[in-house]
């Protein structure tokens, strides 16, 4: 199923010995880098090592009619496949960047205005659950 993950566990492993050896360690930039993109990987192979962990664990749980077990790994193992399916998302590069969000309430008198309203406090709530920081440049009432 997750096929592509394959070549990140070898490039995962490949990093880690590259890492434990010293020269790498006198350019600095270099090992940065590397050090960077393998904790960008850290993520994807324990989410993956997870869920082929939980795949054999659900076939032996099957094999051996653990009913209670094979009911919770059931649930688990298409939670562990999504996680890693939002893990193997390429990251853009604006991710780590800030972003200026405008609402108008345009034409439509008082109805647009409370509209935009509503947009307003639904962005303010979506990035105060992902811990985001928001501040108004400016508003008009």
């Amino acid at each position: 199923m997750f096929e592509a993950v394959e070549s990140l566990v070898v490039e995962h492993a490949e990093l880690e010995q590259r890492m434990a050896d010293p020269a790498l360690h006198a350019d600095a930039a270099q090992a940065r880098r590397v050090g960077r993109r393998y904790n960008e990987l850290n993520a994807v192979i324990k989410t993956y090592r997870d869920w082929q962990h939980a795949q054999d664990d659900l076939e032996a749980a099957k094999e051996l009619e653990l009913d209670d077990e094979v009911t919770e790994l059931e649930r688990r193992v298409p939670e562990l496949a999504e996680r890693l399916e939002h893990l193997l998302v390429p990251r853009d590069p604006a991710d780590d960047k800030d972003v200026i969000l405008e609402i108008k309430g345009g034409e439509g008198g008082e109805e647009s205005a409370l509209f935009a309203g509503d947009l307003y406090r639904m962005y303010s709530r979506f990035a105060e659950q992902h811990g985001w920081r928001t501040e108004i440049l400016d508003s008009t009432e």
